[in-house]
């Protein structure tokens, strides 16, 4: 019987010993990645000192197995729990635990886990008495097989970072392809290759599923050319008061149309009435997200740019006739007959995209040049005739200006927009009158950054203010929106600093302030 004093002094001398037999190019920091006891080969370990509970051990490794799953690491076949000082191990097979697998868990690995009720163990092994048992324990040591999983909106995005790790010149429809629309290309997901040893295919004929995913399921430089993010779905929600006041501004006996040129796959618009759906007119670039919307949206909304999927629409991953920045969209007729109508209330109500196309993701594959090609846009080009400096270098400042430039032409018009507030604080983008907004966090919108993002409200016409308050919302661990005060926003005239700082203040309530 061994007598070590802690689990990492036992696990350290257990490495030491079997890894030289097994594969003596591995270390340590091979094996120990993923805040587990150690993944070697097709086996997942897991020490104790003394294994008094083995249900409530065999649970923790469900944990860590749940955990490799989520993040798009393979999922090993054989779960190995090590008693160190009775030097005994104890196997177990983790496809007979997929179901549980397959959940999601908070908190620590090791906590609350008595109650758990598993199999008997398959194998068991003296390997401190037994010459067989060592033998047959380094063999299982050496075993690489994996238990495949099922691809779903919990795992879907760390899988989508293994693909294109794996495959660098991989595309969104390679991963997530399927055999719905004019385009069919049947992705990893749904005839794994890469992934075949790892994943059953996913049987869901379209990616309704991964809805308010699709932003993180492009590769990593379409991400970074569209610049697209999702809108949290309480932020979403608090925005449609503005919206309201928008409508309630349009004049008796008008009609009037909401439009997204960037609605993403509608998250934004989920929660409106029927009502107000059916005022709505949606388009955005990305052809995955474009058929995700067609089915959740399109008999709802007014209307759906392009109305029909053709066979030209899919144009290298993107929708053709849907990118907002082009001349062609800026005319399409079916938009200009409610511009072009004095009965009809304009409201644009969007989340516009921005792009880092300096990024070390682009330059790093030479796609700088690339993935600006929206500063050759149409709308651009025209921006820059009336807009001087730095501003026209911001893929979201080319909706705003052109939304205050082609759309709206008539005070009761209205534009909701999110954005940093920027574009109006210091860049002097637009002079409209300010009717209200708010100040959300900006991590939650898929990224990781803490940062002021403004939804505000503005009228068409045209106004001097200097300075105006908008009221602070973050999202709490319930999902809900908690409430931090108002934030003062003043327009600079030299910059002096930042536009934006942020502390943290306890319990997940961030407060952000926008520096006079």
């Amino acid at each position: 019987m061994a007598n070590f004093d802690t689990e990492r002094e036992g696990q350290i001398e257990f490495y030491k010993t079997f890894l030289p037999l097994i594969d003596p190019n591995l270390t340590l920091d091979d094996i120990l990645a993923d805040d587990n006891d150690g993944v070697l080969n097709g086996n997942l370990l897991e020490f104790k000192l003394r294994v008094n509970d083995l249900n409530a051990v065999l649970f923790q490794c469900v944990k860590y197995l749940s955990s490799l799953r989520i993040k798009g690491k393979p999922v090993p076949a054989n779960i190995i729990i090590v008693d160190l000082n009775g030097e005994q191990a104890y196997l177990y097979k983790s496809a007979d635990y997929l179901d549980d697998i397959e959940k999601v868990y908070s908190g620590g690995a090791s906590k609350s886990n008595a109650g758990f009720v598993g199999r008997a163990y398959d194998e068991k092994y003296a390997y401190g008495q037994d010459q067989l048992a060592v033998t047959c324990l380094i063999k299982r040591l050496k075993e690489t097989e994996f238990t495949r999983i099922h691809i779903d909106e919990n795992c879907i995005v760390g899988w989508a970072t293994a693909f294109y790790k794996a495959v660098p010149t991989a595309r969104k429809e390679d991963f997530i392809g399927d055999d719905t629309g004019k385009h069919k290309t049947i992705g990893e997901i749904r005839n794994p290759s890469v992934f075949v040893e790892y994943i059953y295919p996913y049987k869901g004929t379209s990616n309704v599923k991964f809805q308010y995913l699709m932003d993180k399921l492009n590769d990593t430089l379409q991400k970074k050319n569209l610049g697209a993010f999702y809108t949290p779905e309480a932020y979403a929600e608090k925005s449609h008061e503005l919206l309201r006041m928008a409508i309630e501004r349009v004049p008796a006996g008008n009609d009037y149309v909401i439009i997204d040129r960037c609605a993403g796959t509608g998250n934004l618009e989920k929660g409106l009435t029927d009502e107000e759906l059916s005022h709505c007119i949606l388009s955005t670039v990305e052809y995955y997200e474009y058929k995700v919307m067609q089915e959740i949206l399109g008999s709802k909304v007014r209307h759906i740019i392009p109305p029909i999927e053709s066979n030209d629409t899919f144009n290298a991953g993107l929708v053709r006739g849907a990118d907002a920045l082009s001349e062609e969209y800026v005319n399409n007729p079916v938009i200009k007959q409610y511009i072009d109508d004095p009965n009809c209330t304009i409201i644009l109500f969007e989340n516009p995209p921005y792009a880092e196309t300096t990024s070390v993701e682009h330059q790093r594959k030479g796609a700088g040049k690339k993935s600006s090609t929206w500063k050759n846009s149409f709308v651009v080009g025209e921006m820059k005739k009336h807009v001087k400096g730095t501003a026209s270098n911001d893929l979201g400042n080319a909706f705003i200006w052109s939304a205050f430039e082609h759309y709206l032409r008539q005070p009761t018009d209205s534009y909701i927009v999110f954005s940093p507030v920027k574009y109006w604080k210091a860049q002097h983008l637009i002079d409209r009158e300010f009717l209200g907004g708010f100040a959300f966090n900006r991590r939650h919108f898929h990224t990781n950054i803490d940062a002021c993002v403004s939804v505000i409200l503005w009228s068409e016409e045209t106004s001097d203010i200097t300075e105006f308050d908008l009221d602070g919302y973050d999202i709490g661990a319930d999902g809900k929106l908690v409430s931090f005060g108002k934030l003062p926003v003043k327009r600079m005239y030299s910059r002096l600093s930042d536009a934006y700082t942020m502390t943290r203040v306890p319990k997940q309530a961030i407060r952000l302030t926008v520096c006079a």
